[in-house]
Order: structure tokens, then sequence, then C-alpha cells
């Protein structure tokens, strides 16, 4: 069993966190079945080479997700019922028994116990007021494109945007509790192959902006273009449309804002860099960009969610808040 716990310290995640989402990920896919037995703290612990406290600390969190139920004098218990098991009433009492159970072992009254109930059903209501949404691309840019135009189209949600390589290295970011994952239609197919929940994926279409690609096709023959990025993988892209959209027209190889010396703009006749590019320069590139903009284009490149994408993900979204408000 302990094999199931592989965790990787060189995440810039806490431990106990890692600790729970491999015990979830584990006990939903059934790799930990019900009523599975599970190391002691201590036991844990020492197999891990961590400390008891982060042990108990990930215990603790799985409980109050109801995830696995402490029985005194016998040890941990995994208690999730997978949907496929018996009814949902089924399983739902079953649940509350347990939890009963465990409240009862407190001393608990019964209308102690009402009180704390009717606590967290507020503070759950409270919590789940916004939904939860992931959004995964495979470059900063179109990262923050993205979720830029998600934030300003369907309301109030949390919105979680995540590195398709960060999301591959650890596929826990976009963890149980969210409600809708958001990619490109290029990497869906990587994503359902990382996650259990796959149909909370919502694969779109992107699309450069019409202003974007209009700044491209106004280029003309002996025009020497720079591309400034924050990513060689977006700096990619925009030459390649460059290259389809343009003819005579020299594109140079993109360079990296980081890469970006004094000598930068020089001999350039047109500069392209992402929308919101500026924002992240250091001071002196962006007097740059503005003196260069003065007297040459720049063009300011940024991808989107297309329209028959966004009316499908837009539909979506209302359909799960509907089911959120019962």
């Amino acid at each position: 069993m302990f094999d199931l716990y592989q965790l990787r310290p060189e995440q810039n995640i806490p431990i106990y966190q890692q600790l729970v989402d491999v015990i979830v990920t584990h006990v939903k896919n059934g790799s930990l079945p019900s009523d599975t037995r599970l190391p002691t703290v201590r036991d844990l612990a020492e197999q891990l080479n961590v400390a008891r406290g982060t042990v108990k600390r990930a215990y603790d969190e799985l409980e109050q997700r109801g995830v696995i139920t402490k029985v005194q004098g016998r040890g941990t218990f995994v208690c999730y019922q997978p949907a496929s098991s018996g009814s949902a009433k089924e399983q739902a009492m079953a649940a509350i028994d347990r939890m009963l159970d465990t409240l009862e072992e407190l001393n608990l009254s019964q209308t102690e116990i009402q009180i704390f109930l009717d606590l967290k059903l507020r503070e759950r209501a409270f919590r789940r007021e916004d939904l939860k949404i992931a959004v995964v691309e495979c470059n900063p840019e179109a990262l923050s494109h993205v979720t830029d135009q998600l934030r300003a189209a369907v309301g109030p949600a949390e919105l979680y945007g995540h590195l398709l390589q960060d999301v591959k290295a650890y596929p826990y970011r976009i963890g149980e509790d969210m409600d809708l994952i958001v990619t490109s239609a290029e990497h869906a197919d990587e994503i359902r192959d990382l996650i259990s929940q796959k149909e909370k994926i919502a694969r779109v279409a992107l699309r450069l902006s019409p202003k974007s690609v209009a700044g491209i096709v106004k280029l003309t023959p002996g025009q020497v273009v720079g591309i400034l990025c924050l990513s060689l993988r977006f700096g990619g892209l925009i030459r390649a449309v460059m290259d389809s959209y343009t003819e005579g027209v020299a594109v140079r190889p993109p360079r990296l804002m980081e890469e970006a010396g004094r000598d930068a703009l020089n001999e350039l006749s047109a500069l392209a860099v992402p929308e919101g590019f500026e924002r992240r320069c250091p001071p002196a590139l962006q007097q740059q960009i503005r003196e260069f903009g003065a007297h040459h284009p720049v063009i300011r490149c940024q991808y989107q969610i297309d329209e028959g994408s966004m009316m499908y993900l837009t539909e979506r979204i209302e359909r799960l808040r509907e089911k959120m408000r019962g």
C-alpha cells in the first residue's frame, strides 16, 4: 500500500496537500476501496520520511472531506463510495450514519449536532457561490489572454490559470474541486489522460484576434519584423502566422523578453508583441517599445476563444450554475 503515496518534494506544493491529492485520486479510482484500513499516522510518516504532523494534517483534511473515517480503537478507514455502487440515497444515508457515529463518540447532544450541521451547510453554500474554473494552456501569453476573456464573459467565477507543463508534472493542480477545465482542442486529449473526471473538460478553439490579424496583413514586402515574447512557443505561433499571411516580409526569430537588450529593436521596421506584454517588461524595455511605436507599427497579438466555442462554453457554465442552485 505504501507505494501508492509517491510525493514530489520538488513541487511548490505543501507535502500534506500532495498526500491528500494522491489519496483522493487512489480512493476514487478504486486503488483504495471503501473500508480499506490506512496506515497509522506514525507508520505512514516513517514510510514517507515526513513529520507526523504533516500526515495528521492530511488525514484531518481527508476526514473533513468525507474520504476517510477514524474509528476509535480500530484505526482509519476509507469511507468513500463510488457513484456506481448503490443508489444516491443509500450512499447518502450510509455517509450520514458514519458521520453521526463519529459525532456521538464526541459526546455531542442531538441539538449540538444539529447546530454544527447547520453551520457547515451555510459555510459550504457560501463557498460554492461561484464556479471554480481551471484554464490550461501551453504558453503564458495565451493562458493570460484566455483567462482575461473568460473573466469578462462568464461573470462571477473563480478562475485558475495553469500552464500545461505544470499540470503534466502535477495533475492534481486541476483537482477534484474544479467545476470545469477549459483548454484548447490541441491539448484536450493530453489532459484527458491525466485526470479521472474527464467530463469536466471543455474543449475550445482558439484563434488570433481579428485586430491582430489585421496588423499582420498590413505588413508590406521588404519590412523587417521582430517578435518579442514571454515564451518561444507563443513567438513561434506568431511567426508561423506571419509566414502564412505575408509575402516578402523578413520575420526575425522570436526573442524572449529577458534576452532583449538595448539593440533589440535596431534595424526593425515593425514589431510584434503579445497583448499586455509591456505590463511585464522592465521600465527600460517599456520605454524602448514606446519610442519605437512612435514611428513604426507595433502589432499586439492576442489569442481568443472563437465565437462558437464561447457560445458552447457560456451555455455549459450556465447549466452548471443552475445545477448548483438546485
